[in-house]
């Protein structure tokens, strides 16, 4: 999200500089926002996957010890 804000800040800046700073603020705030939502849905299942492998990984090593 840090990253999406700051891109959108550069990007507001260099191509629309005419438009009021707090509204550039906001804009990038809402797309900061607005990938944040839209990453936490697309990576919920891989985020459940990701710690199904880690206790696996865990259990295997408890067993090998």
């Amino acid at each position: 999200m840090v990253l999406v804000f700051s891109i959108a800040t550069w990007m507001l800046n260099k191509d629309f500089a005419m438009i009021d700073v707090q509204t550039r603020a906001l804009i990038a705030a809402g797309a900061s926002i607005f990938s944040g939502i839209i990453t936490f849905f697309l990576m919920k299942g891989d985020a459940e996957n990701i710690a199904d492998a880690h206790r696996e990984r865990q259990e295997a090593k408890r067993k090998r010890s």
